[in-house]
């Protein structure tokens, strides 16, 4: 079942104790006197703590919940549940999904949270896992998760070519067809890898079978590196500010994302 299933099928139940509990309670006489036992019971709850919010939707939910936080808004916590960035209130009773905006900044505050999920330390990439091709002075970087049956890797090859004084490392990530494997194994164990990778993917010619005693254990790397960097299709480009860009981004984009200098410590 998918985070979002699990969550609408956790919303209709908690909707349905919500009415339930409202009917019992409009249905019951209100005492008048608070008990010893209801008082002993009120002040033995523990105090709210982000962690414990955190636990109560995870039991409710019944998926990963990675972690919460404050909002600028009173009362309303964000939860990061999978890959979605969600809202709930301090019982984690109710959920909402869609994008909060501070009116006061102008600030998308959801659309921020992603940027900062999604960044990642590009100085901790292995880049000898990845091809690496130099175009003038190379003193710019980009790295590239790229199938070599990818049409619109082919797109963004095109556009790569172009571009001047860059470095590109390019982590081959078979996942397309079920012959990108053998296809990127053949372009890791070429003599020039980054004339093979550019013949396949800017002038279709394939690069020639790969030698049996080639070592391709960094093709089993890149697929572990983009599943924990949550690359989920290709092509998709980092930058050393720890941007992503999904898709064959145009070369204006490039130069944009390029110009953004890295935060320093």
């Amino acid at each position: 079942m998918t985070t979002l299933r699990k969550i609408s099928a956790a919303l209709f139940f908690s909707g349905s104790l919500a009415c339930g509990a409202a009917l019992a309670q409009s249905a019951a006489p209100t005492p008048a006197v608070q008990t010893d036992a209801a008082s002993q019971q009120q002040s033995s709850e523990e105090p709210f703590t982000l962690e414990g919010l955190r636990k109560k939707l995870i039991g409710r939910l019944g998926t990963n919940v990675s972690e919460v936080s404050e909002t600028a808004f009173p009362g309303l916590y964000e939860a990061i549940v999978g890959p979605d960035i969600l809202y709930t209130d301090k019982n984690a009773d109710f959920l909402i999904m869609g994008q909060l905006f501070d009116t006061k900044t102008q600030r998308n505050l959801t659309a921020e949270t992603k940027d900062r999920l999604n960044k990642i330390d590009f100085s901790a990439l292995p880049l000898d896992d990845a091809i690496k091709v130099v175009q003038g002075n190379g003193s710019r970087k980009i790295a590239v998760f790229s199938d070599p049956y990818c049409t619109y890797c082919k797109k963004l090859e095109a556009t790569l070519k172009d571009m001047n004084d860059v470095t590109i490392y390019t982590f081959l990530y078979p996942v397309i067809r079920a012959n990108s494997r053998e296809q990127s194994e053949a372009i890791w164990c070429a003599k020039d890898r980054g004339a093979a990778w550019r013949a396949q993917m800017v002038e279709g010619k394939a690069a020639a079978p790969k030698d049996p005693k080639c070592d391709t254990s960094a093709l089993d790397r890149n697929i572990d590196l983009g599943g924990r960097l949550q690359v989920t299709g290709t092509p998709t480009v980092f930058v050393p500010n720890g941007q992503r860009a999904p898709g064959a981004v145009s070369l204006e984009y490039l130069e944009k994302m390029l110009a953004v200098e890295p935060k320093k410590n």
